[in-house]
């Protein structure tokens, strides 16, 4: 008999103790079988069933697929993630490609990982938050992987007035942790500005600012 005419029989279904969700199965042939129950459910892996040989390593694989798609979870609880992020950190983990790819594509389907969603926020945060310039943000959202069409779109929800806001913040401060002749003092913190990520136009308005405030402030 080949092995894919063979058959085995599960005798007994005990749950893991050391697991939560998962059940060791024993097989007439001695042998066991340790498997997630949502992997039970699946494959109908109740006692007295009758399993061929060919069929464990379907089993064998929709279980590591779970165990991926598990530990992915457990990696967003933390907080968001982007899709190339979630493939990095399954694939660190020794999962197989196929096994990684489809687990981020469930996290995908079950809108758990949004690229877009993910980029509008951190946009948000980046620039409310951080004083960031739009071009730091597209930096960033790219080394996270993210698609160019959503990192446009995250581009484009930002609030004019919150990156004005937080590049004019960011120029006062710096402003007064440089010294030196106004000119020089200028050029510092436009140079910081787009470090920074921000545009020269807003950079260069941002540092003129900052001058202006702080001979309004010297006059007092």
């Amino acid at each position: 008999m080949s092995k894919e005419e063979r058959i085995v029989t599960i005798m007994r279904v005990e749950p893991d103790r050391t697991q939560r969700g998962r059940y060791v199965l024993h097989f007439d042939s001695g042998e066991s079988l340790n498997v997630h129950e949502d992997v039970m459910i699946k494959y109908r892996l109740l006692k007295g069933a009758d399993i061929a040989l060919d069929a464990i390593d379907d089993i064998l694989r929709a279980d590591e697929g779970n165990k991926a798609y598990v530990q992915a979870l457990r990696h967003l609880q933390r907080k968001p993630r982007t899709r190339m992020e979630m493939i990095r950190h399954l694939s660190q983990k020794g999962y197989e490609e196929g096994i990684v790819r489809e687990a981020v594509s469930r996290l995908v389907d079950e809108r758990l990982v949004d690229d877009r969603a993910y980029a509008e926020q951190w946009a948000y945060e980046r620039t409310a938050m951080h004083a960031k310039g739009r071009r730091f943000i597209e930096q960033e959202l790219k080394q996270k992987g993210v698609q160019e069409h959503h990192i446009a779109a995250a581009l484009t929800s930002i609030d004019p007035e919150e990156e004005r806001d937080g590049a004019q913040r960011s120029a006062a401060k710096k402003w007064r942790q440089t010294q030196g002749e106004p000119h020089m003092r200028k050029q510092k913190v436009i140079a910081f500005l787009l470090r920074r990520g921000y545009p020269m136009d807003l950079a260069r308005r941002a540092a003129e600012e900052a001058a202006q405030e702080a001979d309004a402030e010297d006059d007092f």
